[in-house]
């Protein structure tokens, strides 16, 4: 996109002057376009189009992107069957806007494996709607990827290894499970941790034995599991990459590139609704890891004890939660972990909603701004967590989010009790 069309785009959403864009791409297995399907904004009775549906994205580990999507199927091109769209067939989504000066923008919003569609019949209409979830569902035995064996990473494996293998091997039908090559964080190259016995090793490599079991194990359990190992966050971004990303450096919020900015006066906000739930407060998070050689445990221990946060521990005494994480083998394992989890607990914790105008650039784990005119323009600063938009109407989106002054300082400490 020119920086031309980027700040006609950011007028057109601001004004509301722009026509609302959605198409899907029905994918072959190779990934190329086998045919697309919009919501034809010029003539929707020339053919088949997207009649209705709304995209979903929230931020953990695991499974993030769903959707649901109904077609016009007059003419049966959308029929379920072998010879059309088939089971595990993968669709694209894009939204964006047709600008006033005719240009179109687009921008991705997940990719999807089909599995259970509907079809709806009423005399001479036909109708075919799809529940849509991102491509995690080839891996967690949704669709496929259920362990026909027990799975076991040795500790001193490098831990992107076996990630990038088990996507890149056959699911069964001569596809491997994920074409696309993932995403690997550079963040923890050249760190190292202090093993058991007292050495070193790099944080890259596992520092325990990781085995599934095969009665439940799925390719999904195997990813996670080798994440848990470096405390990083795993899931499918907006284009369908698998991403590896470090939890260790998204502790400071307030730093990230704010995606858009809110002004009340310009109405693009139509409701703001705060929610904390103070009985499920956490402000002291204790992990205890292996029992080693020497009879000590690896342990950590994460608190609040922040006097600039109103959930701190000097402020409204310890709410504790201890977590036994046994295959933890190093205290550094421990104490990221516990600071993430403490952060976590915040973040679930006390969190706002934000109905407003549909914005298709937005990511998840990103800041927004909200100027608040009926407070001298005092500016509100939100990581988004998730957000819902509608596919092809120009209704309200909303985006549920918490607000990075809610994040406190952490204090690490090692537990001993």
């Amino acid at each position: 996109m020119t920086s031309a069309d980027w700040t006609a785009y950011q007028k057109a959403l601001r004004s509301g002057q722009f026509i609302k864009l959605a198409r899907m791409s029905f994918l072959n297995p190779d990934g190329s376009i086998a045919f697309r399907l919009d919501n034809d904004p010029y003539n929707k009775k020339s053919g088949p189009w997207i009649r209705d549906g709304s995209v979903s994205c929230n931020y953990q580990n695991g499974a993030r992107w769903s959707a649901n999507i109904l077609l016009d199927n007059t003419d049966q091109v959308y029929d379920y069957n072998v010879n059309k769209v088939w089971f595990g067939t993968e669709i694209a989504l894009e939204m964006g806007a047709l600008l006033p000066n005719g240009t179109e923008v687009y921008f991705p919003m997940g990719v999807y494996r089909v599995s259970n569609p509907q079809e709806n019949v009423a005399g001479n209409k036909r109708t075919v709607s799809y529940g849509l979830r991102d491509k995690w569902a080839g891996l967690d035995g949704t669709l496929n990827g259920v362990l026909e064996s027990s799975y076991i990473v040795n500790d001193g494996t490098n831990i992107f290894s076996p990630m990038a293998s088990l996507l890149a091997s056959d699911r069964g039908d001569g596809q491997p499970y994920d074409r696309e090559i993932p995403v690997f964080t550079d963040y923890y190259n050249g760190k190292t941790q202090q093993l058991p016995d007292g050495s070193s090793a790099p944080v890259t490599r596992a520092p325990y034995t990781l085995k599934v079991d095969s009665d439940d194990g799925t390719v999904a359990s195997v990813i996670l599991g080798l994440a848990e190992m470096l405390v990083a966050c795993v899931g499918y971004d907006a284009t369908g990459r698998l991403r590896v990303d470090p939890s260790q450096n998204d502790v400071l919020d307030a730093d990230k590139p704010v995606a858009w900015r809110f002004s009340l006066d310009e109405a693009q906000v139509t409701e703001l609704a705060y929610e904390s739930r103070i009985s499920d407060v956490v402000n002291d998070y204790i992990v205890v890891g292996e029992m080693l050689d020497d009879y000590s445990l690896s342990t950590a221990r994460a608190q609040n004890l922040d006097p600039a946060s109103d959930t701190n521990i000097n402020l409204i005494g310890r709410r504790t939660k201890r977590e036994s994480k046994p295959e933890f083998a190093t205290d550094r394992i421990c104490e990221d972990y516990a600071v993430w989890m403490l952060k976590r607990a915040a973040v679930l914790h006390k969190a706002v909603t934000v109905t407003c105008n549909q914005i298709f650039h937005l990511g998840v784990n990103e800041l927004i701004e909200i100027v608040r005119a009926d407070r001298n323009n005092e500016v509100e600063r939100h990581l988004v967590q998730g957000f819902t938009i509608p596919l092809t109407s120009t209704q309200p989106m909303t985006i549920t989010a918490t607000s990075v002054h809610d994040f406190p300082t952490v204090t690490v400490t090692k537990w001993g009790g």
